[in-house]
């Protein structure tokens, strides 16, 4: 082991020994929690035929981002949102088809659950409900969570990034990102435009999309509930998200970066459904070209196609072109482009609808319109 491993692990344990120092204090300095303000957070879950996964987390009660108004409120409630109060210790039962289960909620406030099922999934994908609820904390009444059951008649499925690829972020500039962050309410996000429309035209039917969407962002998870408030507002399918546990622990902020976060999200998503072929959907303002590239060179025959919103102009040079390229080469349809505008196109040239196993076998692959909008 170097020095410079050496040395950053020390500093990964002196960091999170201050955070918990830190968070420690917070609680001697704050009022405990009254049971009657604790919430019950859950996160929409998702299912195969022998496994259903739903988590949630427990905080102190938030004020609804909707009744921001003004400067001041806007930036209160956003610190709120990124100070949320976490309880842990609290006790969350979990049923769903006949089981019944219980966990506890960590230091953090998070709980998940695993659990072992036996029924095959729909023809056509559904949202099927579990319910959650906290014993012992009445009047607390049993929470509906949407769990998402995707169809055997579609076998395709969507992988998202949503930074720059459905909602507006300018994660390339710096100012104007920050100035998102802490004052912009969901209803004053923008979408990228014709971001919605494509997505609708995947889905099939927004209401009840024929085909699943998954979500993966470096996005906290402290802004789930603000995501979820975007996409109702711009009808953008639903679907289970995969966001970040910012902390310095191991697996956390400094661990777990935004590559190996979104790489180990993509991943489990593969492995949990291996019927499906996936969509995946991303921008270059980032890393979501090196991380499909990855992604398609593990899982070659699962990849049908990727599209790229260019926001940095590199769909024709550099590092990123080359991973576009051996994406292609590899036998998956790629296209990469400025906007969404033109979906019915994108998704022609993608032919998402056609089995690809005939561009395999013609050994060839096709990167689409690189650097310009589909014609």
């Amino acid at each position: 082991m170097d020095t410079a491993d050496t040395f950053g692990r020390w500093l990964r344990s002196l960091a999170s020994g201050l955070e918990q120092d830190v968070d420690q204090l917070k609680a001697l300095l704050t009022d405990p929690v009254k049971p009657g303000s604790v919430q019950v957070l859950p996160y929409v879950g998702y299912r195969n035929a022998t496994a259903l996964r739903v988590s949630g987390r427990v905080i102190e009660h938030q004020a609804p981002l909707s009744s921001a108004e003004g400067v001041l409120d806007k930036l209160r409630a956003m610190w709120t949102i990124y100070n949320s109060r976490e309880v842990g210790g609290i006790t969350v039962r979990c049923e769903a088809d006949g089981v019944s289960a219980t966990c506890v909620s960590d230091e953090e406030g998070y709980f998940a659950f695993d659990l072992a099922i036996d029924r095959p999934l729909p023809p056509r994908a559904l949202w099927e409900h579990v319910t959650l609820s906290p014993p012992g904390l009445e009047p607390h009444l049993p929470l509906n969570v949407p769990v998402l059951a995707p169809g055997t008649d579609d076998h395709w499925g969507i992988i998202s990034d949503i930074d720059d690829t459905v909602m507006e972020t300018g994660a390339t500039d710096f100012a104007a990102n920050w100035r998102r962050i802490i004052l912009e309410q969901p209803a004053e996000r923008l979408a990228v435009p014709g971001a919605a429309d494509l997505y609708r035209l995947i889905a099939r039917d927004h209401a009840a999309p024929t085909r699943p969407f998954f979500y993966v962002s470096s996005s906290p998870w402290n802004l789930y509930g603000f995501l979820t408030q975007f996409m109702e507002l711009n009808r953008i399918p639903h679907g289970p998200m995969f966001l970040k546990d910012l902390g310095i622990d191991a697996g956390k902020f400094i661990d777990a970066g935004h590559k190996g976060h979104k790489l180990d999200a993509v991943r489990t998503i593969l492995r949990f459904y291996p019927e499906h072929r996936f969509l995946l959907m991303g921008d270059n303002g980032q890393q979501d070209v090196e991380i499909y590239a990855q992604v398609v060179s593990e899982f070659p025959q699962r990849i049908g196609a990727v599209f790229i919103r260019d926001v940095s102009g590199e769909c024709g040079t550099g590092a990123k072109a080359a991973h576009l390229a051996e994406m292609a080469r590899l036998g998956v349809q790629t296209y990469c482009a400025a906007s969404f505008a033109d979906g019915v196109s994108i998704l022609r040239a993608l032919d998402i609808d056609n089995p690809v196993e005939a561009t395999r076998a013609s050994g060839e692959g096709a990167a689409v319109a690189a650097g310009t909008e589909a014609g």
